[in-house]
């Protein structure tokens, strides 16, 4: 005999077994909600990156600097709070691929960083123009986005039944 909160499975009534199944498809539409929203929300940490990383670099010495960093920030935030408010749960195992996403994306965008600078170094000591092509940008752009975006769409699609 099996007994689940307290009552034998033989003692329900249809009515009851009615109610834990409306109950069971509410957490499991809950659930899908979350992981789309977790989903959207790595995916959306991802590609602030690289567009920062991109646009940070397209607008050196222009004076934009701040004003971008400001709204880089504020995005951010903006999202954070978007994810926390709108989510009740993790789903199971997307704090691991999020965070697997996010130690990629900082790699990325550090190596980024650090090529744009020994580069802009090298063009400084050789005398050549200071600005970078903005193709090679937009690429490390892409590159530093695409562990995130990546695992938010693992995290959107779930498990494998």
């Amino acid at each position: 005999m099996d007994t689940t909160e307290g009552t034998t499975t033989d003692d329900l009534t249809p009515q009851e077994a009615r109610e834990r199944l409306a109950r069971a498809e509410e957490a499991r539409e809950r659930r899908s909600g979350d992981r789309h929203v977790h989903g959207l929300a790595t995916a959306g940490f991802g590609l602030l990156m690289g567009a920062y990383l991109t646009l940070s670099r397209l607008g050196q010495g222009t004076g934009w600097e701040t004003p971008l960093l400001a709204a880089y920030a504020g995005f951010l935030v903006l999202l954070t709070l978007w994810q926390t408010r709108a989510t009740r749960s993790w789903p199971r195992r997307a704090r691991a691929v999020c965070y697997s996403g996010l130690a990629g994306s900082v790699v990325l965008f550090m190596a980024g960083i650090m090529t744009f600078n020994y580069r802009e170094h090298q063009r400084e000591l050789a005398g050549l123009a200071a600005g970078e092509d903005p193709v090679l940008l937009v690429l490390a752009g892409v590159l530093a986005a695409l562990p995130m975006v990546l695992a938010g769409i693992v995290v959107r699609r779930g498990p494998r039944a």
